[in-house]
Formats: C-alpha cells, structure tokens, sequence
C-alpha cells in the first residue's frame, strides 16, 4: 500500500499520487516522487544527490527527455561536460525538436572548445525555434572565434531584430564592425550604448579606437580621457590617448 503522509490514508501501489491531495507518494519506487526529490536536492545544491536521483528515476522511466536535459544541466554546472552533452543528446533522441536542448548541448561544446560542433547546435536550435534569440549571441561568439566576422555580423544583427535595444548585440557589433574596418558602422551601434553605458571601459575603449581610426581625433581623445579618468588602470586607453597626443597637434 502507499500511505499518504498529508491525509494520513493508504491506497493501492498503482497509484504513483495521492488522489485526494494530489501529492506524490514518498517511496523510491514512486517514479513521481524521485523527480519531485530530485528537484528538491538541486534546489538545496546537492547537485550529486540530484544527479543520483534523476538516474535513478530514468532507470524506472526511460522516455522523459526532460530528466535527461535536467541531468546534462547538473552535470554542466558540475564542470563535467562529458557526460552533460552525452545527457543532452540522450534527450533529442527521444524528442529531437527540443530547441532549448541543442541550445545546451552548443554551450556545453563551446566550454569544451568544440566551435565547429557548438555552431552546428546553436544553428540547430534555431532551425526549430528562429526566436530563440540567445542562439543569435552565441552564434555571434563562435564565428568570431574562428575567424568568420561577417556570420558574426549576421548573427548579431539577427539577435537586434528581436532585441532592438540589445547591449550585447550592438556591443558585439562595434567590436567586429571595428576588426573588419567598418568604423562607421562600429560607431553607430557603439554610440546607441553611451546613453546606458557611458562608463563602461570596453564600450569606450572601442568607440574611441572607431574614431581614431575614422581620423575623428578630437573626439577619439575626449572618449579615451573619459575612460582614463574613470578608470586609470584602463592601460589600453591610456596608450590610445598617449599615442594620438604624441602623433596629433590636438
């Protein structure tokens, strides 16, 4: 019998929940139950206890894709990607359309610096789901590793079509409008972040390098002495502003 410990009452083992409280009943072999305590144990961060338990309960219950993407998150957080993306493709083998899934696994690849295989998984995930716009940023963050600017480019300005005000997006622009030459251009997303991020180091930094490089030197050595005097370690700016004073009659 399983005994219910809310309503003090016992029905029969086929039941997995109490059906007057609709609580599950607290045994190992309620599968139910090993999920709710699994969920438990990660929200208590004993992550070990947790991976045990959702293990335990795909013993019983094989074909939940979600335990395995929530064990490929806990062994992620655990630094063991392995065994997260062997979690995480367990998942999509039993429903292949998990878009968040493929999101995971490319993060999981991307720590472990598999860029190839991480590009597959982002742009995966968004062939099932084009609105999934994080996939658009990490997209943004692989090409550029390996070399591919203008994808990046791509990627970002997908990730401003659903996230107009995007920091990241128009950041990440800057910089590889800048890396490509395109200073124009880098100034005009980098210029849309001076009225939330005026203080933001590397926002300075590299609308001041756009500028330099444009020939907009009064303006470059306003923007890198702003960076200097919020913040004199910023060696980078600091060299800038030497460098066009020394070279320019400004």
């Amino acid at each position: 019998m399983n005994h219910c410990h809310e309503c003090n009452k016992s029905f029969d083992p086929e039941y997995h929940f109490c059906p007057l409280c609709g609580n599950p009943f607290q045994n190992e072999s309620n599968p139910a139950y090993l999920l709710l305590k699994a969920r438990e144990l990660k929200h208590n961060g004993d992550l070990r206890g947790a991976i045990e338990t959702y293990e335990k309960y795909n013993g019983m219950e094989g074909k939940n894709p979600y335990s395995y993407r929530y064990l490929g998150g806990l062994y992620y957080q655990l630094g063991e990607m392995d065994k997260s993306i062997e979690n995480y493709k367990k998942s999509i083998e039993i429903k292949s359309d998990l878009a968040d899934t493929y999101y995971y696994i490319g993060i999981s690849y991307y720590r472990r610096a598999q860029i190839r295989k991480a590009i597959e998984s982002f742009e995966t995930c968004l062939k099932f789901n084009p609105q999934f716009a994080i996939s658009y940023y990490w997209l943004g963050i692989t090409y550029f590793h390996i070399g591919e600017q203008q994808k990046a480019i791509e990627s970002y300005n997908k990730l401003l079509e659903y996230k107009p005000s995007s920091f990241i997006a128009n950041y990440h622009l800057g910089v590889n409008y800048n890396a490509q030459g395109e200073y124009k251009k880098a100034i005009q997303h980098l210029g849309k972040l001076m009225s939330c991020c005026s203080e933001d180091e590397a926002v300075l930094y590299h609308l001041g390098y756009a500028h330099f490089e444009s020939g907009n030197m009064a303006e470059a050595v306003n923007i890198f002495r702003k960076a200097v005097e919020l913040n004199p370690d910023d060696k980078r700016s600091e060299k800038m502003l030497k460098h066009i004073l020394d070279v320019s009659d400004i």
